[in-house]
Parts: C-alpha cells; sequence; structure tokens
C-alpha cells in the first residue's frame, strides 16, 4: 500500500536529539519509528470535571450502601439506591 499523506511535526533541538538517539540505536527511519509510535500508542480522552464530580458522588453513595447494609441499616440502603438512581437519570439527560 503506498503511503500518500505526509505531515509536518515540529521538535526542540533537545527533543530532536533524544529521537535521533534512538534511530540510531535501533537503526530504523524517523518514518518507521513515527508511524509505530502513533499507531500503538492509545489516546486518552479527557474527562470533563463534572462528569468525574458526578462520578465521584455515585461512589460516595455506593460506599454509603455498602457500609449500611453490612450494619443492617435497610432504610438508609433503599434511600442511598433511589439517589444513585436519581443521579443516573440526570447524567442521563445531560449526555
Amino acid at each position: 500500500m503506498a503511503k500518500i499523506v505526509r505531515k509536518t511535526i515540529r521538535f526542540s533541538e533537545n527533543e530532536y536529539a533524544l529521537i535521533q538517539q534512538e534511530l540510531d540505536k535501533a537503526h530504523i527511519s524517523f518514518s518507521t519509528l513515527a508511524r509505530s509510535a502513533i499507531l500503538r500508542k492509545k489516546i486518552k480522552l479527557p474527562i470533563e470535571r463534572e462528569l468525574l464530580s458526578e462520578l465521584s458522588r455515585i461512589g460516595n453513595n455506593l460506599n454509603q450502601i455498602a457500609r449500611s447494609i453490612h450494619q443492617g441499616e435497610k432504610r438508609l440502603v433503599l434511600a442511598e439506591l433511589v439517589a444513585i438512581e436519581i443521579e443516573l437519570k440526570e447524567l442521563r439527560n445531560g449526555c
């Protein structure tokens, strides 16, 4: 398969020196190194702070439920489950 798409990337002198050392050690071209690194790397998507906050609240609710179950407080468990259900509905409606 022919490679027809070209991309440009810029490096500082120090960055390029490090890259050149790796190329010399591995005896490969820059294109081979870059292609391999890019195609192997998984991209992490940013998570919104609001979503992290909601997930943290849900986690706290689950911890309270677990504690209540261990202590035999069934009413509190039911109330916490209802609270989690409401938060999940809000998250679904917000997406």
